[in-house]
């Protein structure tokens, strides 16, 4: 049964800001964070984090700008930040705080998203990595337009980075079990990254994390039906933990936030797996993977730009068949489960994706995970 993702329609966070900015911000935040909690000198540290974070963050092939729907970054008074009033507190605000910053924002975004009561679709999937409370906004807007009986809510919660791919399999799951009958499934993603920064933390690892992530929401649907306007054709879908893996990326609960680990290995561990993961999916389709490398644009979660350029010489990509991933990411950074879909959807609006290109995604994320796919561009 062929499946097709079609409407899709991104909301940018309220603030775009230049990466450089960003970094000086974060720089301050550390500089004063640490100043509250030692009594650090201030200025020395600060100069010595700008450097590092300069050094990790920025470059031509790098984040340009990210969007941020917290205001702290653009706020003087330093004892009014909105998450992180490091002044005061070097921690910033703890986890309550920041759920119900989540919650609130989270469900003026579907409140955007769903503006017509006759819009909402018959099953709605909430993906999200950054914020979780019950009743979810997606649960709150299906209460309060009393469509509980016409609209099922799943929420696809905490994969990281790939859950795109797991949510599109819970939408053709609901199709296949359902019938074509039951309408269309409409995914909607929400990510706020910039709740998750922890001051007191400034090793490598967690600045080059610092470094990446900015705030995305998109929403987008399933169909069985082919829709009318351009989307992708659902060809396969493909996901495989990678074998002894699962101490390189983390995304745990703690105390103030969420929190990230990184290893360097990440890279090697992915490298070492594609080839045979390509090899998988294409054979999913009788396809040898030079046929798929060759013929195929790509649509690679772009982690970081090491990611994006350890793929491209692995696999042999020329630079414009990873295009959509590299703008993406200059545009945007690493908006976690959200970047994928936005990536499509730049596909989708370009001419230069014809009818009928194949287009190979990959995400990846805790496990080590790599998941992915095959679509194929429709008009």
């Amino acid at each position: 049964m062929p499946y097709a993702l079609s409407d899709f329609r991104h909301i940018r966070p309220h603030h775009e800001i230049e990466q450089c900015k960003i970094l000086d911000w974060l720089a301050e935040v550390h500089a004063r964070a640490a100043h509250c909690y030692e009594k650090r000198e201030v200025e020395s540290f600060r100069s010595t984090l700008k450097d590092k974070l300069m050094q990790l963050g920025l470059g031509k092939e790098r984040i340009q700008r990210r969007g941020m729907h917290i205001s702290d970054p653009l706020q003087q008074d330093w004892s009014k930040m909105e998450i992180y009033p490091v002044a005061e507190n070097p921690y910033g605000h703890g986890f309550a705080e920041r759920s119900h910053f989540f919650d609130r924002e989270v469900t003026r975004i579907f409140e955007r998203f769903y503006p017509d009561d006759k819009n909402l679709p018959v099953h709605l999937i909430h993906a999200t990595c950054t914020g979780y409370v019950a009743p979810s906004p997606a649960q709150k807007l299906v209460s309060l337009r009393k469509a509980g009986k016409t609209t099922t809510v799943t929420h696809a919660y905490h994969m990281g980075c790939y859950s795109s791919i797991p949510a599109i399999r819970m939408a053709s799951g609901f199709c296949s079990l359902f019938s074509p009958a039951v309408g269309r499934t409409d995914i909607v993603h929400t990510e706020l990254c910039s709740l998750h920064l922890h001051p007191m933390r400034c090793s490598t690892e967690q600045l080059v994390v610092q470094s990446l992530f900015g705030d995305g929401f998109i929403k987008y649907s399933l169909t069985v039906k082919k829709p009318s306007e351009p989307h992708l054709k659902v060809l396969a879908l493909h996901e495989e933990v990678i074998p002894d893996s699962s101490h390189c990326m983390t995304w745990s609960c703690v105390d103030k936030g969420l929190s990230m680990t990184l290893s360097k290995e990440v890279p090697v561990f992915i490298s070492r797996a594609l080839t045979g993961y390509i090899e998988r999916l294409g054979a999913r389709l009788g396809m040898s993977p030079e046929m798929l490398i060759k013929e195929s644009f790509f649509a690679i979660h772009p982690g970081g730009p090491k990611i994006l350029q350890q793929i491209q010489e692995l696999l042999g990509l020329q630079s414009y068949q990873i295009e959509h991933s590299t703008e993406v990411l200059k545009n945007f950074g690493n908006m976690s489960s959200a970047t994928l879909p936005h990536i499509w959807e730049k596909m989708l609006k370009d001419p230069k994706v014809a009818k009928k290109a194949k287009i190979i995604s990959l995400a990846f994320g805790p496990g080590l995970s790599i998941a992915g796919g095959l679509f194929e561009k429709g008009a």
